[in-house]
Parts: structure tokens; C-alpha cells; sequence
């Protein structure tokens, strides 16, 4: 018997730029013409935001635009076969850019579409709202849903860049400002005592949508991402801070049927993992989510040998263990094994 092996080259994540300020999406143009050469550009975009898609393609002279619905439940695998039978229909090929313009739902679906089409196009980020620009249009990670776990089918792929304009903020809605301040109450709380400290005390310019404040917090949310992702790209260690209140929220966004939103799933599966953690300053955390308007109890009726159940499907089970992230104190985290002994110890 012979044997040949084969030794694929190491995969190599190039670096990119995450642009941030105001009109920064003046600068599109010219940054797609420094990554390189494009045969068309495609665009991707939440239904909600067609306006600010429909200037895109006339000042990119875009091939196509494809719309989305403006729901967690679009980021399905019957969703992805839509869109890639649009751009394919479109005469979109390997040598061509995809253009994501949305929320974190969009950057999800639009970066999974980009990693499967033709075995791998290049695509852009554009987020339209604060969640999407302080986490989900960062990382490279994307993924879509199926009916009983969240992200479950997905990779790495990165993007060649991203774009945040602050200025696609002063149309979003209060409730989703809010909800994007969800994520950089949890990357602060987890990673950096400096930075929830400033959080605590910038929070009313905050919510007076202030640039100057807007612009700070944003830049210090990304930076902290883009430093614990690039020592551990796939979630094999320091990356697995990021998903303090995903353990819980996520199964609790599936036992929804994904009619609670993300944020509002994530703030509860914070305030719940940190008293599993018995984190201290936790009422400060709590505190702060409370001051925005997240909620931070269970649902009522909520079934939780069901949200167990599908907490197990997670993607970080370890040995028939589910885990999850937790700060042990501001700024300090931790990644801890979750038994159902410990889970139903929860009031």
C-alpha cells in the first residue's frame, strides 16, 4: 500500500482596516480601488435601509442589489440559495467584491454568502446600526440559523475591509441605539476596566448620540475586538470572552422562535451568567443594562429544562459540557464549565 499525503499551505487571515468617523462612506470608492482588482460589485442589503443601498449601487455603478428581509429568520439556508441564485443570475463571479449593507443579521448572512459562493468571493462591510458596528461586522465570523440552534452552520471569513459611518445612526431607531449599546457594555465589562469606567460616565452623551462620544466609544469597542481576535481567530481560547451572555442568550433567542431580539437575549444571558459566575460588581453591570432599557430577568413562563436543552447544541459544548463566559470581576473574565446542576441553580 502507498501513501501520498498532501500539505495545504497554513491559512493566513490577511489584516484589514475598520474605518471609523463621519461621511466615512465618502471614502468607499476610493478604499475598494485600493483592495484590489474588481470585475463588478454586488450589493446586499436589509430591505430597511434600500435608500442608502440604492445610492451605494449608483455611485459604485453596482451590477446588482438584493434585498433582504429585515428579520433574524433571514438568515437561513433557504435565504442563501436566493441570493446566491441572484448573483448568480446577475453574471456575479469569483473576481467580484459583495457589498454588505445592514445590521448584524446582514454581515452574519452576507459574509456566509460571500464564503460559500463559488468556493469564496471577497466582500465589504458597511454597518447600518451600532450593534453591527461595535461586533457583528468585525471578527470575521458569519453563519446562518437553523429552526433549533443559532449560528449553528457557519466559518471564518473575513472581510477586506469595513466601513462605519456614524451618521447611519442618526436614523436608527431608539430601541435599536439602545440594543447596540448591549455589546460594548459586554466587551467593556469582560475586558476592560478602563473602558466600562468611561462607558459608566459617557453613557447620557451617549444617548444623546453624541459624534465626539459615539465616535470614542465605537473606536475603543473595536479596537478591544480586533485585539482578543487577533490572538485567537477561531475561538480556541481569549476569543471565547466575546460570547459572555451568548451561552444563555442565544438559547433563549431560539426558544423565542427568535422573537426576542438579540440584544434584549444577550442582556438577560449576561445578567444570568454573571450570577452563575458570582461575579462581583455585577449590580453594576445590571445597573447599567437597566439604565438602557434592556431587560435582565427571564421571561415569564420561560420553560428552562427547554433552554437547556438547546444550550447544549452549542457550538462551545466541551465533553457533554455546555461553557460560557463570565467576568469575574469588571474587566476580568473567565471561561467556566455550565452543568445542569449549576444552570438550575439559578433563581
Amino acid at each position: 500500500m502507498r501513501t501520498v499525503t498532501l500539505r495545504p499551505p497554513a491559512t493566513r487571515n490577511a489584516s484589514y482596516s475598520i474605518l471609523i468617523g463621519e461621511e466615512s462612506l465618502k471614502e468607499l470608492p476610493k478604499l475598494i480601488g485600493t483592495l484590489g482588482h474588481f470585475d463588478s460589485v454586488a450589493i446586499l442589503h436589509d430591505e430597511a435601509v434600500a435608500p442608502v443601498a440604492e445610492n451605494l449601487q449608483k455611485r459604485l455603478t453596482a451590477s446588482c442589489r438584493v434585498s433582504i428581509p429585515s428579520e433574524e429568520r433571514s438568515k437561513s439556508l433557504k435565504e442563501v440559495a436566493r441570493i446566491v441564485s441572484e448573483l448568480l443570475r446577475n453574471g456575479v463571479t469569483r473576481q467580484s467584491l459583495l457589498l454588505n449593507v445592514g445590521g448584524g443579521m446582514v454581515t452574519d448572512l452576507g459574509g456566509f454568502v460571500a464564503s460559500v459562493y463559488m468556493r469564496g468571493i471577497a466582500f465589504l462591510n458597511v454597518p447600518t446600526t451600532l450593534l453591527g458596528m461595535v461586533d457583528a461586522s468585525v471578527g470575521g465570523k458569519t453563519g446562518v440559523n437553523l429552526r433549533e440552534a443559532k449560528n449553528v452552520i457557519g466559518h471564518y471569513h473575513h472581510p477586506k475591509a469595513v466601513i462605519i459611518d456614524i451618521h447611519m445612526l442618526e436614523s436608527l431607531p431608539e430601541e435599536q441605539f439602545r440594543e447596540g449599546l448591549v455589546e460594548v457594555i459586554k466587551i467593556a465589562a469582560i475586558a476592560d476596566a478602563a473602558f466600562f469606567e468611561t462607558f459608566e460616565r459617557e453613557l447620557p452623551a451617549l444617548l444623546a448620540r453624541d459624534n465626539d462620544a459615539l465616535c470614542s466609544c465605537i473606536a475603543d469597542a473595536v479596537r478591544l475586538k480586533a485585539q482578543i481576535v487577533g490572538d485567537d481567530v477561531q475561538d480556541e481560547g481569549r476569543r471565547l470572552l466575546l460570547n459572555f451572555g451568548h451561552t444563555v442568550g442565544h438559547a433563549l433567542e431560539v426558544l423565542s422562535n427568535f422573537h426576542l431580539s438579540h440584544a434584549k437575549a444577550i442582556s438577560i444571558g449576561m445578567v444570568q451568567e454573571m450570577s452563575l459566575a458570582r461575579t462581583k460588581d455585577a449590580p453594576r453591570v445590571t445597573a447599567l443594562l437597566q439604565a438602557i432599557g434592556m431587560p435582565t430577568e427571564f421571561p415569564e413562563n420561560c420553560a428552562t429544562d427547554d433552554l437547556f436543552a438547546i444550550m447544549q447544541k452549542d457550538k462551545k459544548t466541551l465533553d457533554h459540557d455546555e461553557r460560557f463566559a463570565a467576568p469575574t470581576t469588571i474587566g476580568m473574565g473567565a471561561v467556566l464549565r455550565l452543568t445542569a446542576d449549576l444552570f438550575h441553580s439559578l433563581p
